[in-house]
């Protein structure tokens, strides 16, 4: 897959700081860490497999795997957890690795999601 160019990762960066301030306030964050879900999905020629073991080496937890053949670009979906500080910088961070992690096995890496309670 190729590399990702800079408007991407600007666009992913924007899109990351626009779920993490909706979710707390900057100035005050939450010091314990939350269970991040980080989602990816990929078409038939994606390393799912390769991704779930490069994943689980870097202490994430494979939530689940799903194939749907009738949906061609998005034929596999994988959701992985792993629990995190919601850290602006550290979500920045994260969403590098990942989004970089994904391409090495040929698959997209669509976010994260958390529940943050009021």
């Amino acid at each position: 897959m190729r590399p990702e160019t800079e408007a991407e990762r600007a666009a992913r960066h924007a899109a990351t700081v626009r779920a993490f301030r909706a979710l707390v306030d900057p100035a005050h964050p939450p010091r314990e860490p939350f269970v991040l879900e980080q989602h990816f999905y990929a078409a038939e020629g994606g390393d799912v497999d390769g991704l779930a073991a490069a994943l689980e080496e870097r202490g994430f937890k494979v939530e689940s795997l799903v194939y749907d053949p009738e949906n061609a670009d998005r034929a596999w979906r994988l959701v992985a957890v792993r629990l995190e500080l919601l850290e602006e910088r550290r979500l920045l961070a994260v969403s590098d690795e990942l989004d970089a992690l994904a391409r090495r096995f040929d698959v997209i890496y669509d976010g994260w999601l958390t529940h943050v309670p009021d």
